[in-house]
């Protein structure tokens, strides 16, 4: 595999973008600068378990993406011939608390680097991790490159705030720099404050005995969920192109969170059946009264848009990109490494 570009900077690396797409562009021969925050202790778990913590071809910087002075610095010190900005804050719910924090480490944070690089390395190609929630609550389905962008949540106008200054620092500077629209992206890696790895890990304590149900928010949210390895694969060759441009990252299929429920406890011999609606559903193990899933009014968004689903048409077309896992092998990998996890 040829990318095209030796040397990469990834901001976020402790991140599961980060290791991930660390992993794939160390197997690519592509020498790795990660970032990792200053005021922080560096965990380096995802990096042990992909088995490149004590890679020759990688090491850490300390960056702190909302300081424009140390973003320059980096960069120039550096010389990343592709930047891959990840950093930031990752979770909706967390931008509703505190969207000026949002607003801060994710559109402010994408200023200092594209700054960065128009500066001090000016022929590097730079990659935003973008995400769907540019979308908002979209009237059209499936979204894609040309869909009108309306943010809703705090977090979504922090994302667009990123998007737009990589679109204007292209047409202004001539930067070379794209951006991905990601659509939900989940790996055995993910954090566990989303949805997916919570349900994949509380299935798993469920399936050893260890916790007696999972509580939940909304259900009924219709998401696209994909591999994040396929949607890292597809951002390192978005860095390999001769120009920048904006790729939606998506396996244009769309599934409730009850179905990834339901497929998450299915991988570890549950069958659940679903019962009432709202606030007041639950799943329940089949053939028993034992109560798996509960919802909890408190976990629901102020805005939480009812289907959201990509086109990848153009990715699919111009970076090879091709989901390699359904919702039910997907499930089935998060949970089968969480019960490792627990075992060991």
């Amino acid at each position: 595999m040829t990318l095209g570009y030796a040397r990469a900077l990834i901001t976020g690396l402790g991140g599961q973008d980060g290791a991930l797409l660390a992993a794939h562009l160390l197997r690519a021969g592509v020498d790795v600068i990660g970032t990792h925050r200053p005021q922080r202790a560096f965990d380096a778990w995802r990096l042990r378990e992909l088995g490149i913590d004590a890679h020759p071809r990688l090491r850490l910087a300390a960056l702190d993406p909302t300081d424009a002075a140390a973003c320059a610095e980096l960069v120039a010190a550096t010389q990343p011939q592709a930047l891959f900005h990840l950093a930031g804050q990752s979770r909706v719910a967390e931008s509703f608390r505190d969207p000026q924090a949002s607003l801060v480490a994710n559109g402010l944070s994408t200023v200092h680097l594209l700054d960065a690089v128009r500066a001090h390395a000016p022929a590097a190609r730079l990659v935003l991790a973008a995400s769907a929630e540019i979308f908002g609550v979209p009237t059209t389905a499936p979204q894609d490159e040309a869909t009108p962008l309306a943010p809703q949540s705090p977090y979504g106008l922090s994302k667009l705030l990123a998007h737009a200054a990589v679109g204007s620092w292209r047409a202004s500077y001539g930067l070379r720099a794209s951006s991905a629209i990601l659509f939900n992206h989940e790996s055995e890696w993910r954090d566990e404050a989303f949805v997916t790895r919570k349900l994949s890990r509380a299935v798993a304590r469920i399936a050893l005995g260890r916790i007696d149900r999972v509580e939940l928010g909304n259900l009924d949210a219709r998401r696209d969920f994909g591999y994040a390895p396929d949607h890292v694969a597809a951002m390192a060759a978005m860095a390999a192109r001769d120009a920048g441009a904006d790729y939606v990252l998506a396996t244009g299929v769309a599934m409730s969170v009850r179905d990834f429920a339901t497929a998450a406890f299915a991988a570890a011999g549950i069958r659940i059946d679903w019962f009432g609606e709202g606030a007041d559903e639950v799943g329940v193990e089949h053939g028993s009264d034992r109560v798996r899933v509960r919802v909890d009014a408190d976990l629901f968004r102020p805005v939480d848009a009812p289907l959201r689903v990509g086109d990848a048409t153009k990715a699919r077309r111009e970076l090879g990109f091709a989901p390699s896992l359904d919702l039910a092998g997907l499930a089935r990998r998060m949970v089968e490494a969480d019960l490792a996890r627990e075992r060991a």
